[in-house]
């Protein structure tokens, strides 16, 4: 600080002033923390409270705001489904349902007459083809006991004895001798 500086009327002046506003706004914020203190002690906080309007401050609450803060996870986390369900009555839950439009819901949207008849034919087919392939072999059965009575030679020319002995009985040999 030079001499001109320590003694120029205005600068000292605004040295002072500004020395004296700062001691003044720390005795006020000191000043304000303990008078504040002191009557918020004195009062009393549920006659205030009782005197605030409850529905006026709800309805400037923005309560879309406050659901986009909340952490859905975190809440779920915390829910005790089993303590909800031992308080759950299902028969009441269930005396609102409708079962017989449910059922019809369901028996529509999964249609169960298209299933039934696909597992059905197939179920079908198997029975069908299981039953020609029988009436084949019983045909064939029947060919060779007519041959062997009106002693026809064998159409093979394998010789009857052999041939028809080997051929199994109940149609349990390999696939190509079932289909002949």
């Amino acid at each position: 600080m030079t001499w001109y500086r320590a003694v120029h009327p205005f600068d000292t002046a605004g040295r002072l002033a500004r020395f004296a506003l700062g001691t003044v706004a720390d005795v006020t914020d000191a000043l304000i923390r303990g008078l504040t203190a002191a009557v918020v002690d004195r009062m009393d906080l549920d006659e205030l409270v009782s005197r605030v309007d409850v529905n006026r401050v709800a309805d400037r609450v923005d309560v879309n705001r406050i659901a986009d803060r909340v952490e859905v996870d975190v809440v779920a986390r915390r829910v005790d489904v089993d303590r909800i369900a031992a308080r759950l009555n299902l028969d009441a839950v269930l005396a609102r349902v409708d079962l017989v439009v449910l059922t019809k819901g369901v028996l529509e949207e999964i249609d169960l007459g298209r299933i039934v008849r696909d597992t059905g034919g197939g179920m079908a087919d198997e029975t069908v083809h299981g039953l020609r392939a029988r009436s084949m072999r019983a045909d064939q059965r029947v060919n060779r006991l007519a041959d062997r009575l009106l002693r026809r030679p064998d159409p093979a020319g394998a010789g009857t004895g052999a041939a028809t002995a080997a051929a199994p009985a109940d149609g349990d040999g390999p696939p190509h001798e079932q289909a002949r």
